[in-house]
């Protein structure tokens, strides 16, 4: 059995059965999972994890735009159910005789409490992408920086491969 692909035309498109809570984040938790819980890097690991938390950014980076999506859709989908409820199912009861009716009436309707529901997961899922791609970049920004400053003291020690250059003659 093989599973459909998520795409973002898939999610933008005129599927509704889109569900970020579905979708395959192991790979970003298994990144996550890697990070040192001290912040101690050790140096010999730090290309290797810059090259990861890259990467771990990247995928953010693609989650971003689909879950930029997913948040205007579900919000479209809310607004639609509330007004839905407000104009048309408030209009066929006719024990709604107010404004005020109406607006509990909507708010109170399953169809819009559900739209609700789904655009809360949408705006948890955006902000959980957008968190682990933050913090993506600050571990890849610390690695690099563990690395630059291993190559200047690499470099002030003259262990780069060149030999170091004496300019005092007695030695």
């Amino acid at each position: 059995m093989t599973n459909k692909p998520v795409t973002v035309g898939t999610i933008i498109g005129s599927e509704n059965d889109f569900d970020p809570m579905a979708l395959d984040t192991t790979e970003i938790r298994e990144l996550s999972n890697a990070m040192p819980k001290d912040g101690n890097i050790d140096i010999n690991n730090a290309e290797v994890l810059a090259t990861k938390y890259l990467r771990g950014a990247d995928l953010c980076g693609e989650l971003m735009a689909i879950a930029t999506a997913y948040v205007s859709r579900t919000k479209d989908a809310k607004q639609k159910a509330y007004n839905q409820a407000f104009l048309i199912k408030s209009a066929m009861n006719k024990n709604i005789k107010t404004d005020k009716m109406r607006v509990a009436f909507a708010e109170l309707d399953e169809d819009y409490l559900k739209a609700c529901e789904d655009y809360n997961k949408s705006i948890a899922f955006s902000k959980w992408v957008e968190s682990k791609y933050s913090s993506f970049n600050k571990m890849h920004y610390l690695c690099k920086k563990i690395l630059e400053r291993a190559y200047s003291h690499e470099k002030a020690a003259g262990w780069n491969g060149q030999p170091q250059v004496d300019d005092n003659d007695g030695w």
